[in-house]
């Protein structure tokens, strides 16, 4: 049994994120068979890193939870300061003091890894971007895995994290994509890892018509599931429904936009926004969709292509989102699309199909997410960091 720390820049109930909600799923197996605690701030909202949670320690899931106070939040002007960073003349100073502005700045965490680090076994860090796993890496190398959620962007060449890829004693990647990328852009491919994916729990009881009669939702749905956002795509998903539709014999549907709205979005019949669903929906949501589609450029785990798969529904995802085209080529549980054009070709295609293509995704999903696939890789991993 080993002594386990889990470093992350969110941790709580409240905290809804990829690499947030992988770290707690990962912390929580480990702790089955191993003294496991965390380490993060006292912040829910990753974008001002405002004072959220008591600082101090407490206890979530079994879990003892060392949360510490941020110094400071995302600079105001911190978008303006990238801009420069990322697209114009700049310094490595610049490039330094890009990780500070972005937040969170928590030196009490640093401080505990300092002074503690060395009474834990292995050290895991989430994920790359933030300052303390970018400046916690290198108190603890001997004895870190760096789980980095890495995708391809700007930010990842810069200069603190080019040291970083070369410090931990092991990695532990989400997909084989996220992998391939970092030993190309780092050429560390002698440092030991493991590709984790993610482990889940069968969806519960679900009733899919009780879903469509709570929506009014009739006929065949598209869904997405995630925040309503450009950033996530939804503006490009948008233009590309609109010119599927406007075929002349585009089959009759309703795309169903289930997320938090972060933006405009047209008035159309065809288009139906719920808002953020309640985690109790999101099953019967998934099964009641003839596709779930993810217009996301940047993933580092569809979780949601996952999700979609364990009951049977169907993918369309970007043709230029390496993670997820790897995901659906793995899983043959779906197709993926270039443009607008190829959009509504992929979706005709995917409708035709969609049986055949639901069960390919449900036996690949429960193979590859079973909890003894995924506890055996942990396993894995914590064999190759811990000295």
């Amino acid at each position: 049994m080993s002594d386990i720390l889990v470093v992350v820049q969110r941790f709580g109930d409240e905290v809804v994120g990829g690499s947030e909600g992988h770290a707690r799923v990962v912390a929580s197996r480990l702790a089955r068979s191993h003294n496991v605690e965390i380490a993060t701030t006292t912040a829910a909202d990753y974008w001002t890193w405002a004072p959220y949670y008591p600082a101090g320690t407490s206890e979530l899931d079994g879990l003892r939870v060392h949360r510490f106070p941020v110094a400071e939040g995302r600079d105001p002007e911190f978008k303006a300061f990238e801009s420069k960073v990322l697209n114009g003349e700049h310094t490595l100073a610049d490039e330094d003091e890009w990780l500070r502005r972005q937040g969170p700045h928590c030196p009490e965490l640093l401080d505990f890894l300092h002074w503690q680090g060395n009474d834990y076994d292995a050290v895991l860090f989430y994920t790359y971007i933030y300052e303390p796993t970018a400046r916690g890496v290198p108190i603890v190398p001997e004895r870190a895995a760096l789980i980095s959620t890495a995708h391809d962007e700007a930010p990842l060449r810069l200069a603190p994290y080019r040291a970083l890829f070369q410090l931990p004693r092991a990695f532990g990647f989400l997909t084989p994509e996220e992998r391939d990328l970092v030993h190309r852009t780092f050429r560390n491919e002698h440092i030991p890892h493991e590709t984790l994916g993610l482990g889940l729990d069968a969806p519960g009881a679900y009733d899919i018509a009780a879903f469509r009669a709570a929506h009014q939702l009739e006929g065949p749905l598209v869904l997405y599931l995630g925040q309503v956002s450009e950033g996530k795509g939804c503006d490009d998903l948008l233009a590309a429904w609109t010119a599927y539709r406007a075929r002349p014999r585009s089959r009759p549907a309703t795309l169903v936009l289930a997320g938090t709205l972060r933006m405009e979005v047209p008035d159309r019949r065809d288009v139906v926004v719920l808002g953020r669903i309640p985690e109790s929906e999101k099953y019967a949501a998934l099964a009641a969709a003839d596709a779930l589609v993810l217009p996301s450029r940047f993933e580092s785990l569809g979780i949601v292509l996952l999700e979609s798969w364990q009951v049977g529904t169907p993918v369309l995802v970007r043709a230029d989102n390496p993670v997820t085209v790897g995901q659906v080529a793995r899983s043959g549980g779906g197709l993926a699309y270039r443009d607008a054009d190829g959009f509504g070709d992929a979706m005709g295609r995917v409708m035709a199909s969609r049986e055949a293509l639901g069960v390919a995704g449900r036996t690949w999903v429960e193979r590859e997410s079973s909890w003894e696939a995924f506890d055996a890789r942990l396993a894995q991993l914590v064999a190759l960091t811990a000295p």
